[in-house]
């Protein structure tokens, strides 16, 4: 996966080094929990985004080469294949929009916000285990924004849910990532499964539930999860 970002990538946390599938996660986040490169990756990728939101849109707009049509359905297909609504027009205004947005601060990784990733293969999937997370962490912290996500491409991961082309409720996990009255995020990710190879299609089906709470739904041989947290 390429990207013609413009920036210094002699700095390790260069935006075009954490999107190389060889970034190197062994680094700290200011936490006490476990946590996977996944969790790593995305975080500083996320901030990145914030912090200079139109260098992200080079690399959406660099990605739209993935978009195909296969069986009268509009896919990303790179590493895996994502089920997408509007497809390239969304990827286009996502992009024009953060050419427009002005910088915002890092989020600060919060301990007290995660929620709890499962294990279990059939928790992974389950939406109501991920809705009793958000209810039973929301009786002792004030989270403001959920959602969950199953694309264990981290990369992939955050430019889909930056784009957010979703058919219900589009772009409101892009709003909470890019929100700048939030200070806080947490993360959470089943195990890594880099040495999986998914199969079938992902149906991306945006938010399915209260405040910024959806997953894409996988066809996977092994299930995966992450949590997402803000306030």
């Amino acid at each position: 996966m390429g990207c013609q970002c413009s920036g210094n990538t002699n700095d390790k946390y260069a935006i075009e080094n954490i999107l190389d599938p060889n970034f190197d996660t062994n680094l700290n986040l200011n936490t006490k929990l476990k946590t996977t490169n996944y969790v790593k990756k995305v975080f500083y990728l996320i901030n990145k985004i914030r912090t200079n939101p139109a260098q992200f849109s080079e690399y959406i707009i660099s990605s739209e080469k993935y978009i195909k049509e296969i069986e009268d359905r509009v896919i990303y297909d790179n590493k895996i294949k994502v089920a997408l609504n509007e497809g390239k027009r969304m990827f286009s205004e996502c992009a024009e929009y953060l050419r427009t947005l002005p910088p915002m601060e890092e989020l600060s990784f919060n301990d007290d916000i995660v929620l709890e990733c499962p294990t279990e293969p059939n928790s992974i999937k389950d939406m109501n285990y991920f809705k009793q997370k958000v209810i039973e962490k929301k009786e002792s912290q004030r989270i403001e924004a959920y959602f969950k996500d199953s694309i264990s491409e981290p990369e992939i991961s955050v430019l889909l849910f930056i784009v957010d082309d979703s058919v219900k409720n589009p772009k409101k996990k892009r709003e909470a990532v890019l929100n700048p009255k939030y200070k806080y995020i947490g993360i959470s990710s089943s195990d890594d499964i880099s040495e999986t190879k998914t199969e079938g299609i992902n149906k991306d089906n945006g938010n399915n539930g209260d405040n910024n709470n959806g997953e894409n739904n996988t066809m996977k041989k092994t299930p995966f999860c992450a949590y997402f947290s803000f306030k």
